[in-house]
């Protein structure tokens, strides 16, 4: 029970009068957690995690079928194609950040679902240009020009779609994590 401001007494968030602490995970002082937008943002965050081990692109010229799944992550950053184990490949990365938005959205941090959701895009969006360059450029002597003709939609497989739906989806929905709590009218007699 809590005192009001006249004495009267009303009974804390939990619905409990019994003088018992409980961990309450869906609230928090200014903020609830929406339960549905969480589910929903955890799915994404799985599926984020999934598509990094499927095939992404299909063959085409001298470009194999291939995903995310051996390609150097350290490689990668300097924009360099390279051949990785699993533990060193931007796979790897995209499951991590993948678990980063199932444990936010089941935890209610904005902050962590959004730098995840947005980490695995733009590690995504490296990997497709740098598939792009690697295997459809080699010969051209300004070797930054990349033209996105070189990577038709019809190549990409699932992989690429749950990857980057998810982790969309994810982004935009993190932003309705979480709803003000309601507070009481202090107004009413």
């Amino acid at each position: 029970m809590i005192q009001g401001k006249r004495g009267e007494t009303r009974q804390a968030a939990t619905g409990k009068a019994d003088g018992i602490m409980t961990l309450e995970l869906f609230s928090s002082a200014r903020t609830r957690i929406r339960p549905q937008v969480a589910a929903f943002t955890a799915v994404c965050g799985a599926a984020t995690a999934i598509g990094s081990l499927l095939t992404w692109v299909s063959a085409r010229g001298a470009r194999p079928e291939m995903g995310m799944l051996h390609t150097s992550l350290a490689r990668m950053l300097v924009y360099a194609f390279a051949v990785g184990s699993f533990w060193s490949s931007v796979a790897f990365a995209v499951i991590i950040l993948g678990v980063a938005m199932v444990a936010g959205a089941l935890a209610g941090v904005r902050t962590l679902t959004v730098l995840a959701g947005l980490l695995a895009l733009a590690a995504s969006g490296m990997w497709s240009g740098l598939i792009v360059h690697h295997f459809n450029t080699p010969g051209l002597p300004n070797s930054h020009y990349l033209n996105p003709a070189d990577l038709p939609w019809a190549d990409l497989r699932v992989g690429a779609w749950l990857t980057l739906t998810g982790a969309a989806l994810g982004l935009v929905s993190a932003f309705w994590l979480r709803r003000a709590a309601r507070q009481p009218d202090s107004r009413k007699a």
